[in-house]
């Protein structure tokens, strides 16, 4: 089984051709209506599903975490039910990380519909999230859902997305992209696709 890389943006998915030339790389497109449109129409007959991991930038809600770390998520909030619980297949993309140089945090993901400052930072911090993004919920709706959702922090309270900072963050969270492609692509035996079990489905709706 290959390994596809789902990711929104243009620059995330020429990140991750930097990392690793052969691998296969598709952009999914930004926010969560293209998201959606995409896991709707991402039907694979059952002996052909590639193992997809989401790629991408995330920005963080708390200053616990800085540019260019890592999340893997274990579980991704949205406007409908929680997609959560790959277990195995998520540890083992953290455990493949690590081993690759790259540290790692598993912990919840929030999904929303515009990007977020300041005080709303604040509030999905309280509910226990570590950083969001505007697309994993959604594609996490596609048959068969991604094996997991790794996002990269790019800005943090500290450093909100629209500053004098930008060009730098970006590179650098950019450039793990790259290492986390490297590592993931170099992979000997594939993430085992039953390791999708545990996922909550739901229909692939909600706000956009």
């Amino acid at each position: 089984m290959s390994l596809e890389f789902w990711c929104p943006l243009r620059p995330e998915a020429a990140a991750v051709r930097r990392g690793a030339r052969n691998a296969r790389v598709v952009r999914t497109g930004m926010g969560p209506r293209r998201a959606a449109a995409f896991a709707a129409g991402r039907w694979v007959p059952g002996d052909r599903r590639p193992g997809a991991i989401v790629v991408g930038l995330a920005g963080a809600v708390t200053d616990s975490l800085e540019p260019g770390d890592v999340i893997v998520a274990d579980t991704v909030h949205g406007p409908g039910p929680d997609r959560s619980a790959w277990g195995q297949a998520a540890e083992t993309v953290r455990v493949e990380l690590r081993e690759a140089g790259v540290s790692a945090v598993r912990g919840p993901v929030r999904s929303v519909t515009r990007a977020v400052r300041g005080a709303e930072r604040r509030r999905l911090a309280g509910d226990g999230a570590l950083a969001a993004d505007m697309e994993s919920w959604w594609l996490l709706a596609a048959d068969p859902a991604p094996l997991a959702v790794v996002r990269v922090v790019c800005d943090t309270p500290a450093a909100e997305l629209v500053s004098l900072s930008l060009p730098w963050r970006a590179r650098r969270a950019l450039a793990v992209i790259s290492r986390i492609a490297a590592a993931l692509s170099s992979r000997e035996t594939p993430i085992a696709p039953d390791r999708w079990r545990g996922l909550e489905r739901a229909a692939p709706g909600g706000s956009s």
